[in-house]
Formats: C-alpha cells, sequence, structure tokens
C-alpha cells in the first residue's frame, strides 16, 4: 500500500514534471494522452506552458513541427485538444457517434454541410473567414463556421494547422498518414483506452476521473475498470486504481524545486482530484466577476516539491519586455529554499517567452 507522500509522488513522476520527457514532443503528448488547447494568451497558450514545462529545451516551434509531420493532429479530448496520430482510431469512436446524430453543440445544417465540404474538396484547405459571410468571433460563429465544426467532429474535416489562432480544414485523406488506422476502436477497445491512458499519464485514479467530460464514456469506463480488475490488469489502492505494473513501484522523491504551471496543466484540471492528493483548492479567476476575484485574473499555482505553495498572477507586457507580476499570495509565509526556488523559476519562466522576470 503507497503512503499519501507516495501516491502524489507516483502522480509527480509519471505527470513528467519534475522528471523531464526524454523524448520529444510528439511522445510527450502520446504519453499524456492528449494536450489541451486553450486560446487565452495572458502568457502564452497553454499548450505551450504544458510542454514548456516537461520539456526543459521545448521551443514553440517545435509543436508547430510535430503537427506538420503528421505524428498528432487536433481533435477533442475532454476539451479541444492535440492528440497522437497513433491513437485516430480511438477519436474515431467520438466521431462516429457525432455523425450518427449525438449533438455536440448546435443542430446540423446538413445543406451548409455538403457545401463547405465540397468547396474544400474542390479548393484545398480553408478556414471559417475563408467564406462570404462568415463573421464574428468566438462567440458569434457563423453558419459556415457551425458547418466547418460540425464536420471535424464527424471527421470530414480535419485541421491542418492553425492560421494565428484560426483552424484551417481540410479533408482527412490529404492529412493523415497513409498506415493510420481509421477504423473505429470497439466501445470495449475504447473503454480500455481512456483506463490505461489516464493511469499511465497519471499514475493513479478513480473510473469516474478516467470518464471526465467525456459524454456516454462512464459506463464503457466502468465496464472496463471491472474486466481489467478481473484480469489483474488493473489493482485496487484503497480508494483509488493503479496499472498493476506500477503498484511495485517505489517512486523518486519529488525535489526541492518550484514549477509554476499552467491553469490548464493535466495535473491540475480535475479540481476535486487536486483538492483530495494534494489539498489544494485552486480556481482560475478569469472566469469570475473581477469584483469577486480573491488572487487575481490568471494566477498559475506554484508547486513546491510535492505541494503547492500558492498562486501568482502574472501577465506578459510585450511592449516593455517584462512578465510583471500582478499579484502573488503563499498558503504559508514561504521559507528560504521556496523563494530562492520560485525566483529561479519565474526568472526561467521569463526568459522562455523572451521577457525580463520584474523585479521583486
Amino acid at each position: 500500500m503507497l503512503s499519501a507522500d507516495a501516491i502524489r509522488a507516483l502522480v509527480l513522476q509519471r505527470q513528467r514534471v519534475y522528471h523531464s520527457w526524454p523524448g520529444d514532443v510528439s511522445g510527450l503528448i502520446q504519453h499524456l494522452g492528449a494536450l489541451q488547447l486553450d486560446a487565452i494568451q495572458v502568457i502564452t497558450r497553454a499548450h505551450h506552458h504544458q510542454l514548456y514545462t516537461r520539456l526543459p529545451r521545448y521551443r514553440e516551434a517545435q509543436l508547430a513541427a510535430a503537427e506538420r509531420s503528421r505524428h498528432i493532429f487536433e481533435y477533442w479530448s475532454h476539451a479541444a485538444a492535440y492528440l497522437p496520430t497513433a491513437h485516430y482510431r480511438f477519436a474515431r469512436v467520438r466521431m462516429d457517434r457525432i455523425r450518427e446524430g449525438q449533438k455536440h453543440w448546435f443542430e446540423k445544417n446538413a445543406k451548409l454541410c455538403r457545401h463547405v465540404l465540397d468547396r474544400i474538396r474542390a479548393e484545398g484547405p480553408l478556414k471559417a473567414s475563408d467564406f462570404v459571410r462568415a463573421r464574428g468571433g468566438w462567440w458569434a460563429w457563423s453558419d459556415e463556421k457551425k458547418a466547418l465544426e460540425q464536420l471535424f467532429h464527424e471527421g470530414e474535416l480535419m485541421v491542418s494547422h492553425r492560421d494565428g489562432f484560426q483552424k484551417v480544414f481540410d479533408l482527412p485523406e490529404r492529412l493523415l498518414p497513409a498506415d493510420t488506422v481509421t477504423a473505429a476502436a470497439s466501445e470495449a477497445e475504447y473503454g480500455r483506452y481512456l483506463v490505461r491512458s489516464y493511469l499511465r499519464a497519471q499514475g493513479v485514479g478513480r473510473a469516474e476521473e478516467m470518464a471526465y467530460l467525456r459524454r456516454g464514456d462512464k459506463g464503457l469506463v466502468k465496464s472496463a475498470v471491472a474486466a481489467m480488475l478481473g484480469s489483474g490488469e488493473l489493482a485496487p489502492l484503497g480508494d483509488e486504481l493503479i496499472l498493476a505494473e506500477d503498484a511495485g513501484v517505489v517512486p523518486q522523491p519529488p525535489p526541492r524545486k518550484v514549477r509554476l504551471l499552467s491553469p490548464f496543466d493535466p495535473l491540475l484540471i480535475q479540481r476535486k482530484r487536486l483538492k483530495r492528493l494534494f489539498d489544494f483548492e485552486y480556481q482560475l479567476e478569469c472566469y469570475v466577476p473581477a469584483a469577486k476575484r480573491r488572487y487575481g485574473y490568471f494566477c498559475l499555482p506554484v508547486l513546491y516539491r510535492d505541494g503547492f505553495a500558492g498562486v501568482v498572477d502574472l501577465k506578459a507586457d510585450r511592449e516593455e519586455g517584462v512578465l510583471r507580476i500582478q499579484g502573488l499570495h503563499w498558503r504559508q509565509p514561504p521559507k528560504a529554499g521556496l523563494l530562492a526556488g520560485f525566483n529561479r523559476a519565474l526568472g526561467d519562466f521569463a526568459r522562455f517567452h523572451g521577457l525580463t522576470a520584474e523585479a521583486r
């Protein structure tokens, strides 16, 4: 039986927060299962921040190169994400469900879907703004943009790349490598994949966490867990589950280092789990009215060793070339080791963005 300290150490080890990934971007995304995207750019996009945390020499061009090589593709996990192309057949399960009528965000306009698909088939890659009536921002989608998104979620279109942050759509047959398995996994295979990929990346977890924000997958995960416990592929760990091959692992103690994590980091994204394992309550307050914010618009959790020491509200001032500290909130008065680690982490984080850390 692993202690609570050992469980936290295992989670951090599997998440590669301190133990840097030894391979490339596409290999890391395959290990994590997915790399969540987000449009907010107070400092940098969430996907770049997550990769920076785990790849010490990461540069943004590496993600674009992995997409161009088609080792990864953009689709949907629990949210918009980059996924490993080697796992395309598992994404195909959701695509087929939506093609068969499962609603995503809005009702399908079949006539308009045929129109935009015909244009892309004839003209090549297009984005929403290439259509005459495609106007409006994120919250004011045109009918054409809705059609493009519908076809994307059905798997009839794929994202070739992004122009700025606009998706450029093309046909899957023009983008997928020839050896890609495009037939959907069975429901049983998919359930087992969700369990195994989650535990590979997170170390331990519960069935409901493996189906987090995945519509219609709770039953699949529950059945997969029962089958995998029966076969010995999974082992119970108190109220948690663990892969059988990890049950005897003695994780390395986390180092005396600080990491400034993205609010969308996979270590943080399930807040109830974060509270249970790390006794840390966190809320991203950019979605909270300004008058009700406690700490700041875009606070990054400050991880130190195996716990969270506080949050820091940062903003990139590109005109002045400075990473500004809008607010810094410690859970307990920090000791010298934590402060030194924080300053090192802040300086490294600023340099990654071509900025200078604001003096404190």
